[in-house]
């Protein structure tokens, strides 16, 4: 992340706890609010698909029009009542400077309705350590679109039927080819199936289930 970015971040990470907190002690209302985050830029979308990571956690979506977008999976039960599967969200946040990937920072189903505040700022994808809830899966399957970190790297794949392949860090310049819309991808590894959709940590990746390699070196951290 540009150190220029650091005061940036900085003031919407205050911003956010003092709403976060404004919310939590009272009604929330716009007036009780000590800045309006309606003046953040806004992106609209019709929600296609709720995302979970590999910890089982749901903490993105994709709009049917293409952009991701990414929250903290504390707020994912929130997001949803908002904006059930078919249902319009409009999204007050930062978008990643060359990639389709959003940052929710509030959230609301109308311009007419409240705004909820996020509860804190989501950098970084979870679901790289392995935790006691996670099994041994395998997906295969052709390549929608790549699945992408807040700050805009590609940290994976999304499959056509929903599931993420998340790479272990650093791993996705090897495998590039593998991640673009459109390519065959398989993968086995630790992860979580639930009734929101399926993620694996990949530890094998390739173009097919008979053709596996390891996803990183070993001795490379997750």
């Amino acid at each position: 992340m540009p150190f220029a970015a650091a005061p940036l971040l900085l003031a919407l990470a205050l911003l956010l706890a003092a709403g976060a907190a404004a919310v939590a002690n009272a009604p929330a209302r716009p007036a009780e609010l000590w800045f309006d985050p309606t003046q953040l830029p806004s992106f609209t979308g019709t929600v296609e698909r709720y995302l979970t990571n590999p910890a089982g956690e749901t903490d993105a979506l994709l709009f049917r029009e293409g952009p991701q977008v990414v929250f903290p999976p504390t707020m994912a039960a929130a997001v949803q009542r908002e904006a059930p599967l078919g249902g319009t969200l409009i999204v007050w946040g930062i978008r990643a400077r060359q990639a389709p990937v959003i940052t929710a920072l509030a959230f609301a189903r109308s311009q007419e309705a409240t705004p909820r505040l996020m509860e804190r700022l989501y950098w970084q994808p979870s679901g790289r350590e392995p935790q006691e809830r996670m099994v041994p899966l395998e997906a295969s399957g052709k390549v929608r679109q790549p699945y992408y970190a807040p700050q805009g790297a590609v940290a994976g794949a999304i499959l056509e039927d929903g599931t993420v392949i998340l790479l272990p860090r650093n791993a996705s310049d090897e495998f590039g080819e593998l991640l673009r819309p459109g390519a065959r991808l398989a993968a086995t590894g630790l992860g979580t199936a639930t009734e929101t959709g399926r993620a694996l940590l990949a530890e094998r990746i390739g173009p097919e289930p008979d053709a596996l390699r390891p996803s990183a070196p070993a001795n490379t951290p997750r």
